[in-house]
């Protein structure tokens, strides 16, 4: 059987997508082949990079997306970048991992994850409504985006043996007295819906995974470390009433555990 192949490298590492065409399968029409799986892929990928979904054609998703759908650590209104903590800007999250996601859009109203791309084109890119088949494409292309190779997790989401003893801590802090998993639970370290955490509204429970590249942190960047983050979210816990006390000793540990997520 002959087929051409043409190999194109589209995500963290060595996500491969090969396209191939043969004359020996014929497709059933209900179930795509792998090769039109991965020409949606192929072509989500252009997509993705094409200033053309923009109204001013200036700005694609890779704009905000850069490194194969990982974040720019901006913040911004629209296309514009203001001030980490401005209340009227959200943070850029990362796509590593947005196939797992549970929520979508930092107000956790769009539907699905077509729904947040489809939203995000038309109102912060200012470009015209997108294709049933431009949408197809992106989702096919972004649900490739997995997290990058981590020595220091298992796949449930539990330390490995060459985690920090720091990081080990951690991970115990952050399932058991300091009330983390109630809403980050492993592996993806999210949780479906959304909660207010006194930080002006109703939000999404982001993921955690990578959040050590991730800053700033929260919807609108209030946070530019982890450790500023940590530290309110406990606040929080307290104010919540957590019967629970946490030393600065422990606190350092948590944000270690973070740190190799």
């Amino acid at each position: 059987m002959r087929g051409h192949r043409l190999s194109t490298l589209v995500g963290i590492g060595a996500i491969v997508l090969t396209l191939s065409t043969s004359q020996a399968d014929t497709p059933t029409p209900s179930h795509p082949t792998s090769q039109e799986a991965d020409s949606l892929v192929a072509r989500g990928y252009a997509l993705f990079n094409d200033p053309a979904l923009s109204g001013d054609g200036q700005w694609s998703c890779a704009s905000c997306h850069p490194s194969f759908g990982h974040t720019d650590n901006k913040t911004y209104v629209g296309v514009e970048v203001v001030a980490d903590g401005d209340p009227t800007g959200r943070s850029t999250p990362t796509l590593w991992g947005v196939g797992t996601r549970k929520t979508f859009s930092w107000a956790g109203t769009a539907p699905s994850l077509e729904a947040n791309i489809k939203s995000i084109i038309v109102n912060r890119m200012k470009g015209p409504q997108p294709s049933e088949e431009t949408l197809a494409a992106l989702v096919a292309y972004v649900k490739t985006l997995s997290y990058p190779p981590n020595p220091f997790l298992h796949a449930d989401g539990t330390p490995t043996d060459t985690a920090s003893a720091a990081a080990k801590r951690g991970y115990q802090l952050f399932i058991g007295k300091a009330g983390c998993i109630t809403c980050h639970l492993p592996p993806t370290y999210d949780k479906e819906g959304v909660e207010d955490v006194g930080s002006g509204g109703t939000f999404k429970i982001p993921s955690l995974r990578a959040v050590s590249q991730t800053a700033p942190y929260f919807h609108d960047g209030r946070y530019k470390t982890l450790e500023e983050a940590v530290r309110a979210m406990w606040e929080y816990m307290q104010r919540a009433g957590t019967s629970e006390t946490l030393t600065d000793a422990e606190l350092r540990d948590l944000v270690e555990f973070l740190r190799i997520l």
